[in-house]
């Protein structure tokens, strides 16, 4: 949010300017009547004073001695107008934030002795809105800029009122109003650009509208609006100002929006160099870059790169703005993202919370961010297989989403977590037509070929190939891989699960030699990016195993097995889902190698956990009854084997077409992108 470009100099306005004139008008009048009453001319020719005289030089010295005391008045309140404002202003520029505070709001009550339409006041309301709006205090601020706005409009200049509509639509934007930032904004340039068309404050206006257009996805009509601000902001600041500097990173994330990734981070480096040159007032900004570039280099697969730059960008948010401002809430949550991703979950829960513990004090708990927050954490308990926790928190998501739209973005993120939620869970009819709504919101902001499209696709394919509609899966998974492909390069972690899913539509098929290399090129990559115990490593780990098994290569299988079994239980649990699937794979191939005693025990391990985790009728538990039947049976344990199998089937009757998950379903990153910028 900006301040006033004018800076606010001592100096009386119009009123007290024709008090003095008024004043010297009567001392004058005062002075030539003494001067003739005290005349012997005057004697000569009156003989006396009179009456009348005399009351009308004593009205005249009276109303001087009045006006003289008013003016004497006027200056005092504006001197201390004048030193409260200038105060508050040099507090904040040394970020005593409190204290500044307080000087503001003394200039306002002094600005209030001036009436009701005074420009100082429209000034004061103004800097105390901005002052409220950079510490997140956006309630606060919103009616202070709303009456600066309406005084200033009568009160101030053009270029004042232009600053004034535009600081109004900062805050909109800061408050999801995005049609009412655009009508703000483009008021502003009417303003400004016929008087003084290469302004600053026109450059101002641009940056809002473009910051619209790049949250309604509509990159290609932001780009040039950038631009434009860009050319204005360098040719009256320099390359190097605050200014220039926010706009620059603005563009940066518009280009990483566009997966324009080494222009991004040109941009990125650009701007955190200038301003670690010039700390101050712009530690803010600079803040907010380093989050950004981390974003970067997350979505490039270089996350060990990203922890430093958020821990610099949470540590002069908190130091600047505060430890419970929304910036550092958003800090937090990327830096839970970043663990999710890393498999920390444990130390990624806690970030998560504070994240929303801080958004719901600061902007309320019906804010976007909030609902953004529930839905992050609720992929982490997905994640961690914590199913029953995950629905409240996907359901009041959607409804603060809801509330400012169903086409958002942000409910295609949720719809997406919601619906993987029912994958897990193995409710694949009620998952298929939540993804196709996902999907169909992401192929129209931010476009049909972006990687939030490439996530939903890819899911959207598994719950096709759960559904035993192969034809459909592999159209998918191809489209997303090539999305993908085409986006990040052929060495990109976030490939991996996408040949990971081509693999598993592969193996279902039978068609295991086309199966085998996308499995060890997903594996390869997953080991390169994360290292050898991630989550995602295990999931390829333990289905490359399952591959081997298929293919009767027993002594390759196992160790791959293993190898997923400790990681998984590290990471997760001995409770998890997915530890229970590795325990099922293991136990088929100790059966198949006539080990029985060993592939009971797991067979057994697997569906105690998955009795407690999926519940009693999820196709997993049902495919594990299944080989465990087969065991029974070899041992000629067929009493319980019948029982066994029943079971089986009761599960499998409810839906025929439902399959096993094998764990396979992307839920890495069911938030998509972090939110935003703020400023």
């Amino acid at each position: 949010m900006r301040r006033t470009n004018e800076t606010v100099r001592g100096g009386l306005h119009i009123q007290t300017a024709d008090n003095l004139l008024l004043l010297s008008f009567l001392c004058c009048q005062a002075v030539a009547w003494s001067q003739a009453v005290n005349s012997h001319s005057f004697w000569k020719a009156t003989g006396h004073l009179t009456t009348r005289k005399q009351l009308r030089l004593s009205f005249l010295l009276c109303l001087a001695c009045c006006l003289f005391w008013q003016t004497e008045q006027i200056v005092a309140e504006e001197n201390s107008w004048q030193k409260h404002f200038n105060e508050g202003n040099q507090l904040r520029k040394e970020r005593r934030y409190a204290e500044a505070e307080t000087a503001y709001s003394l200039a306002l009550a002094e600005a209030e002795r001036f009436g009701p339409e005074d420009r100082r006041l429209a000034l004061s309301l103004n800097e105390l809105a901005v002052l409220h709006h950079s510490r997140g205090q956006l309630n606060e601020a919103e009616p202070l800029c709303r009456r600066a706005l309406a005084i200033g409009e009568k009160a101030s200049q053009g270029l004042e009122v232009a600053t004034f509509l535009n600081n109004l639509a900062r805050l909109c934007l800061d408050l999801q109003r995005h049609n009412e930032v655009e009508q703000l904004s483009k008021r502003a340039l009417e303003i400004s650009q016929p008087i003084a068309p290469k302004h600053p404050e026109v450059a101002n206006s641009l940056t809002n509208l473009a910051d619209v257009r790049v949250i309604q996805g509509r990159y290609a009509q932001a780009e040039p609006l950038y631009r434009q601000a860009l050319t204005i902001l360098e040719e009256a600041f320099g390359s190097e100002h605050i200014e220039v500097i926010y706009t620059l990173s603005h563009l940066a994330t518009l280009f990483s929006a566009q997966a324009r990734h080494a222009e991004a981070e040109a941009n990125y480096r650009r701007a955190i160099t200038i301003l670690q040159k010039n700390p101050g007032e712009q530690d803010s900004t600079l803040a907010n870059s380093l989050n950004n570039l981390a974003d970067l280099v997350v979505e490039e697969g270089r996350s060990i790169q990203a922890e430093p730059l958020y821990q610099q960008a949470q540590a002069i948010w908190e130091r600047v703005l505060g430890p419970e401002h929304p910036n550092v809430a958003l800090c937090l949550s990327n830096r839970a993202q970043l663990y999710r991703q890393q498999g920390r979950l444990g130390e990624a829960e806690p970030l998560y919370q504070q994240a929303i513990a801080i958004w719901q004090k600061a902007q309320g708990p019906d804010h976007l961010n909030v609902a953004n927050g529930l839905n992050n954490l609720a992929g982490l308990y997905i994640a961690q297989g914590r199913y029953s926790e995950v629905e409240p928190l996907v359901q009041r998501a959607l409804t603060i989403q809801h509330s400012i739209g169903t086409e958002h973005p942000a409910v295609a993120a949720t719809l997406n977590s919601l619906a993987t939620l029912r994958a897990v869970q193995g409710r694949y009819s009620e998952a298929e037509p939540l993804f196709r709504r996902a999907l169909a919101i992401r192929k129209k902001v931010p476009g049909p070929e972006h990687l939030e499209v490439a996530l939903v696709m890819n899911n959207l394919a598994e719950v096709c190939r759960l559904s035993g509609r192969m034809a459909e899966a592999e159209t998918l998974n191809r489209q997303a891989l090539l999305i993908r492909e085409k986006i990040l390069g052929p060495e990109h972690p976030n490939l991996a699960m996408a040949l990971n899913s081509l693999a598993s539509l592969y193996q279902d098929q039978q068609r295991y030699s086309q199966a085998e290399p996308l499995y060890r090129r997903a594996l390869a990559i997953g080991e390169k990016a994360f290292g050898q115990n991630h989550p995602n490593v295990a999931t390829l780990t333990n289905n490359l195993g399952s591959l081997y098994i298929y293919q009767k290569k027993y002594d390759q299988a196992e160790p791959l097995l293993l190898r997923a079994f400790d990681i998984r239980e590290k990471v997760f649990g001995p409770e998890h889902p997915e530890v229970a699937n590795t325990l099922h794979n293991l136990g088929r191939v100790c059966f198949l190698r006539h080990r029985y005693t060993e592939a009971e025990s797991h067979f057994r391990q697997a569906l105690a956990i998955m009795e407690r985790s999926l519940g009693l009728s999820h196709p997993d538990l049902a495919h594990t009854l299944d080989a465990y039947v087969l065991l029974l049976q070899k041992t000629k344990r067929k009493s319980e084997a019948s029982v066994m199998n029943a079971r089986a089937k009761e599960i499998l009757a409810k839906d025929p077409a439902r399959r096993s998950a094998h764990q396979t379903v992307d839920v890495r990153d069911l938030g998509g992108k972090r939110n935003g910028w703020k400023e």
